[in-house]
C-alpha cells in the first residue's frame, strides 16, 4: 500500500518515529510527500528518504492537487500528517477536499471552530481521518480498561492523569532545538502551550479507561520560564459525568521527568498505576499495601534525552506500528477487529473523540485566560461545551 507523508522532514523529532512504524508494518510505503516546512527543506529530503525527483514536492498543496488529479488506482491509499499543532486543520480540510484520506498525528484541531469544521467536512465528503493516538494499542491499558470496568477498584474516588516533561526547563528554543521553537510558538502550537500539546493525551487515556466523561474544568496555567509568552506549565483539576474529581499535571519544564504520561486511579478498593516509560506493566495495589504486578512481552519505553518533548521508544513505536495497520486494514475493507486486544475498538482517536478532546482543551484554555478590564471574571469551574 502507496501512502504519502506530510511533514516529518530531516529535522523533525516524530518523522523517523513514523517512518520506523511504517516500516514495521510490512505493508505500507512511503511513495510521495511533502516533508518540509519550505520547499527546500522539502526537497532536502529526496535521496535520503530514497524517492524519485517527481515524488517529492515542495508544499502539502502541491502534493494533495497532485493526488487529486491521478487516476483513483495511482493515488496514495492515505496520507500521514506530522506537523506542528496548528497546521493539523488547513492540511486535512484541503486532504478531505481532494479525497485524500488522513492519519494525523495529535491534536485534532488548536480550537473548537475549526474541530467542528473538520468534522462537518468529514461527514460531508466521506473521507476517512483519524487521529494517531496510539493508547488502544498497549496491551496493558486495554488490560486497566477492562479491570477497571470489571469493578476491580471499587468506587472510585479520585484520578491523577500527568504528562510531566523537563525537555524545555531552559530557554533551548533559543539554542536552536527546532522541537522547542515551536512548542514555544502561539502562531505553531496554539495560545494554550502545554494544554494544547499534552491534555488530548490525558483526557484521552482517562476516558479511555473508565468510559467516564470530562464535564467541567479548573485550571492554572502560566510560562514559567522567563521569555516566554504561552504555558510551559499547567495544572487542572477535572470532573467527570460521574461526580468524580481528579487532576490533570501537564508540564514542559518539570526537571528529571521523562516518563511520558502516567496515570494513576485509586478506588476504595485500592489503586491501578501506568507509566507509559514501562508500557508492559500494570500495577495493582490493595488497601493492604498488596502489590499485584501485571506484565507482559512489550519491550520498556526509552526514556529518551532531555532534549526530546516525551517518551517515543520501541514500545511507542510499536503501538503507533498497530495504529498504521489498523488503518490500513479499515481502508482496504478488512476485518475491524482491534489489534491491541479484544476490544473491538478502532485504534487511534475517531473524528468524535476528536471534537470532545478539543472542547477540554478550550475549556482549559478558557480556565486560565486573564479577562479583559472591565469584564465579568471567569467561573472557578469551566464547563466543556457538547459538540
Amino acid at each position: 500500500m502507496n501512502i504519502a507523508m506530510i511533514g516529518g522532514g530531516l529535522e523533525s523529532f516524530m518523522g523517523p518515529v513514523h517512518r520506523r512504524a511504517i516500516e514495521k508494518t510490512g505493508m505500507l510505503q512511503i511513495t510521495c510527500g511533502a516533508f518540509g516546512s519550505t520547499r527546500q527543506s522539502s526537497f532536502d529530503c529526496q535521496e535520503p528518504f530514497g524517492l524519485g525527483v517527481r515524488d517529492v514536492f515542495g508544499s502539502y498543496r502541491d502534493l494533495l492537487r497532485r493526488q487529486s488529479r491521478l487516476p483513483k488506482e495511482q493515488r496514495v491509499a492515505f496520507a500521514t500528517t506530522v506537523l506542528p499543532n496548528t497546521m493539523h486543520y488547513p492540511v486535512a480540510m484541503m486532504a478531505m477536499d481532494c479525497g485524500v484520506p488522513v492519519l494525523a498525528e495529535k491534536p485534532f484541531t488548536c480550537n473548537i471552530d475549526e474541530a467542528t469544521n473538520l468534522a462537518r467536512k468529514a461527514r460531508a465528503t466521506g473521507v476517512p481521518y483519524r487521529v494517531a493516538m496510539v493508547y488502544p494499542a498497549y496491551s496493558m491499558l486495554l488490560k486497566a480498561r477492562k479491570l477497571f470496568r470489571d469493578g476491580v477498584l471499587g468506587r472510585v474516588r479520585r484520578f491523577v492523569v500527568s504528562m510531566q516533561m523537563g525537555w524545555m526547563a531552559g530557554r533551548v528554543e533559543l539554542e536552536g532545538n527546532r522541537q522547542a521553537m515551536w512548542r514555544t510558538d502561539a502562531r505553531r502550537n496554539g495560545v494554550g502551550g502545554v494544554i494544547n500539546d499534552a491534555s488530548c493525551n490525558c483526557q484521552f487515556v482517562l476516558e479511555y479507561i473508565t468510559g467516564y466523561r470530562i464535564t467541567d474544568v479548573c485550571a492554572s496555567a502560566r510560562p514559567c520560564v522567563a521569555g516566554r509568552l504561552i504555558p510551559d506549565d499547567a495544572t487542572v483539576l477535572v470532573r467527570t459525568d460521574q461526580g468524580i474529581d481528579g487532576v490533570f499535571l501537564l508540564s514542559q519544564v518539570a526537571a528529571g521527568h521523562r516518563e511520558g504520561l502516567v496515570f494513576e486511579i485509586t478506588g476504595d478498593t485500592g489503586s491501578m498505576r501506568w507509566c507509559e516509560s514501562n508500557p508492559g506493566t500494570l500495577v495493582l495495589v490493595a488497601n493492604d499495601a498488596t502489590k499485584n504486578v501485571l506484565t507482559d512481552k512489550t519491550a520498556p519505553g526509552s526514556i529518551g534525552g532531555v532534549d526530546t518533548p516525551f517518551v517515543a521508544g520501541d514500545a511507542y513505536v510499536e503501538a503507533l506500528t498497530r495504529v498504521y495497520r489498523d488503518f490500513a486494514d479499515s481502508l482496504a475493507g478488512r476485518t475491524k477487529k482491534s489489534r491491541s486486544g479484544e476490544d473491538g475498538r478502532i485504534l487511534g482517536m475517531t473524528i468524535e473523540e476528536g471534537v470532545h478532546s478539543v472542547a477540554v482543551s478550550e475549556a482549559i484554555i478558557k480556565s486560565v485566560t486573564p479577562v479583559q478590564e472591565g469584564q465579568p471574571p471567569v467561573p472557578k469551574w469551566v464547563h466543556v461545551a457538547e459538540v
